[in-house]
């Protein structure tokens, strides 16, 4: 009776079709850890990312992480940040899904991302900082009885976490990187130029 009872259950789990991952729930809003002021190196600072290594979800089979839901979700989380710009850019961001490792069954599921992220200067392509960061997130039975829906949960909380990471990394960093910061031009510059110009640092 028991295991007709489990078989049962796992049936239902796995019978709905899969849905991708939303990009609203996989961004993040800014936070203590990730607020920045519009002095910061950073403010307004990056062009709308580009992603790869994504997957499109098949209906029939188990919810995925696509380039351009990831890259949405990047998008809003670089906007809400203030980090984002859509004027001239000084940095381009691009972001690879390296692995999205996913449980085939379970009550507790647990997706693991790594994602690898690229920053480049805009004016040279020169390689600014790069950072890979890896992020568990566990959906239960609780927050979704059918398994499709728990693994799109996962996913997407796996995403987020990665996002959120890689906002708060990239906060700290921009204190610290030399190659982040807009350098005052000397004063022989400003005499022919508008007051207050900045350039970027080579």
């Amino acid at each position: 009776m028991g295991k007709r009872i489990i078989v049962s259950i796992l049936s239902v789990s796995l019978g709905a079709c899969a849905t991708s991952a939303k990009p609203g729930a996989m961004a993040v809003a800014v936070s203590e850890t990730s607020i920045i002021s519009n002095t910061s190196a950073i403010y307004k600072s990056t062009a709308t990312p580009t992603v790869k290594g994504g997957k499109e979800t098949s209906p029939l089979w188990k919810s995925n992480v696509s380039n351009a839901d990831f890259a949405e979700a990047l998008r809003q989380s670089l906007l809400a940040n203030t980090i984002l710009t859509t004027d001239k850019a000084r940095f381009n961001l691009s972001a690879e899904l390296v692995e999205l490792k996913q449980p085939i069954v379970g009550f507790s599921m647990t997706v693991t991302s790594r994602v690898k992220y690229v920053l480049t200067n805009v004016d040279t392509s020169a390689v600014v900082w790069e950072k890979e960061i890896v992020t568990p997130y566990t959906a239960k039975m609780s927050d979704a009885f059918v398994g499709v829906k728990r693994l799109q949960l996962a996913n997407e909380g796996a995403i987020r976490s990665n996002i959120q990471q890689f906002i708060d990394a990239f906060v700290q960093e921009a204190k610290t990187n030399a190659a982040m910061q807009l350098v005052t031009k000397p004063v022989a510059m400003l005499l022919n130029s508008p007051i207050g110009t900045t350039v970027p640092a080579s």
